[in-house]
């Protein structure tokens, strides 16, 4: 699935006619296959800041249709960050639901709920231990408007087979 994304963004790249390589002067990382699953791209610069990742379905049960279940999950390349060593990476995740979900909140006097289709979740990566945590979730509201957010306590696990996060994973630490 990532190999197919990177060599459609290549070709996107192409039909563009646009360089692949980095304005100012820098010399342009060679693009090179690391691996039989990786392939590393030049540069990003031309690419949109959420990539599509994945498609996710919402609901269950036997009355919805497949359509209006699936959400997507989309990166943005523009956030990850690593350690120098390469033991931790950050990486910006939105998910865009098919259905409204919704988000419970408390103060000492009153309870809110607030329905949404979107959320942005901030993860961090231990990628010597293949483990991560969830540094800040938002949830946003029309425009894109953050319209609530919390930072959990800080739990490193390990990513289930086939989640979002066993999926960001080696584009965070490894940029694959």
């Amino acid at each position: 699935m990532r190999k197919l994304a990177a060599l459609l963004c290549m070709f996107t790249l192409a039909a563009c006619g646009q360089p692949a390589a980095p304005s100012g002067g820098e010399t342009p990382a060679p693009a090179a296959q690391g691996g039989a699953d990786e392939v590393m791209l030049g540069s990003t610069q031309n690419l949109p800041d959420w990539l599509l990742v994945a498609r996710q379905r919402d609901c269950r049960g036997e009355g919805a249709a497949d359509q209006e279940c699936l959400g997507q999950v989309h990166f943005n390349q523009r956030t990850i960050t690593r350690s120098a060593d390469g033991s931790a990476a950050d990486i910006w995740v939105q998910v865009t639901h098919g259905q409204e979900q919704l988000y419970q909140y408390e103060t000492e006097t009153t309870r809110t709920t607030i329905r949404y289709t979107q959320q942005r979740l901030h993860y961090r990566f231990n990628c010597n231990e293949q483990q991560f945590t969830l540094v800040e979730r938002q949830i946003m509201g029309s425009n894109e408007v953050v319209v609530a957010r919390d930072e959990p306590r800080q739990i490193y696990r390990a990513p289930v087979q086939g989640s979002v996060t066993h999926i960001v994973m080696p584009i965070a630490c490894r940029g694959a």
